[in-house]
């Protein structure tokens, strides 16, 4: 299903971020830097069914550098180097107001080089945007995802301290992937995995697909579920 270029958080090496395709287009969630630089290194047109890529999306959940930081140089790199169109895709019109001043009064990229637009328009695949909450200095413009890839049900935390948003989309088993940040030392504005440990594996126990991202500790996550069947987000490179 998801695919990650990195599951780290803020602080890690390659920070937080997944992609999936269709046909002919890449859709990535969010873009950090680590990920742009992956990105640059590959050949991007062997993720496509035709080795020929016809659009670029991003779907941003947050402006957190950490989840932000590579979309600019990704719209210049498909502009310049790529020819590739690119849609940058904001949760909400706030939002989108925002990473508009980002991109181009900030960190001038050419408004000809880039669509942006709310992630509603793309009804292909987000079926809701869910609003959560994660740090007070960005109440109101931190949201995850409930997308449709193929017939399963994705729900895409994003980064929040609480899974009560999402819990709604995880009342029945089938074809469902839940992906959700996680952390092993206590916050404020993460989720705290000992704490949610007993409620993703009764996920589990329904047949919901359970996959951690944003870890600051792999070597502690991985301690807390290894007698279990939620698994870390896989790696694509």
């Amino acid at each position: 299903m998801l695919q990650f270029f990195g599951r780290g958080s803020a602080f890690q090496y390659e920070q937080n971020s997944a992609f999936f395709t269709d046909g002919d287009d890449i859709i990535l969630i969010d873009c950090p830097m680590s990920s742009f630089h992956k990105l640059i290194r590959m050949n991007i047109e062997q993720l496509t069914e035709s080795r020929n890529v016809r659009i670029i999306f991003v779907l941003v959940t947050h402006t957190h550098a950490d989840h932000v930081s590579g979309i600019a140089t990704l719209i210049q790199y498909a502009y310049y180097v790529w020819h590739i169109p690119i849609v940058i895709a904001a949760p909400s019109q706030e939002v989108k107001d925002d990473l508009r001043f980002l991109f181009s009064r900030l960190e001038g990229c050419d408004m000809a080089a880039f669509h942006l637009t709310t992630a509603d328009k793309l009804k292909i695949w987000v079926k809701d945007v869910i609003p959560t909450t994660h740090v007070p200095g960005l109440n109101g413009r931190c949201f995850g995802y409930n997308l449709k890839i193929g017939d399963a049900s994705v729900i895409y935390t994003g980064d929040t301290n609480t899974l009560e948003p999402y819990k709604q989309y995880l009342t029945d088993g089938g074809d469902i992937y839940f992906y959700t940040e996680a952390s092993a030392a206590k916050s404020p504005v993460h989720i705290y995995l000992p704490d949610e440990l007993d409620y993703l594996k009764s996920l589990t126990d329904k047949g919901i697909k359970v996959y951690l991202m944003h870890l600051d500790d792999e070597d502690k996550a991985y301690e807390l579920i290894k007698d279990t069947s939620i698994m870390f987000a896989p790696l694509y490179m």
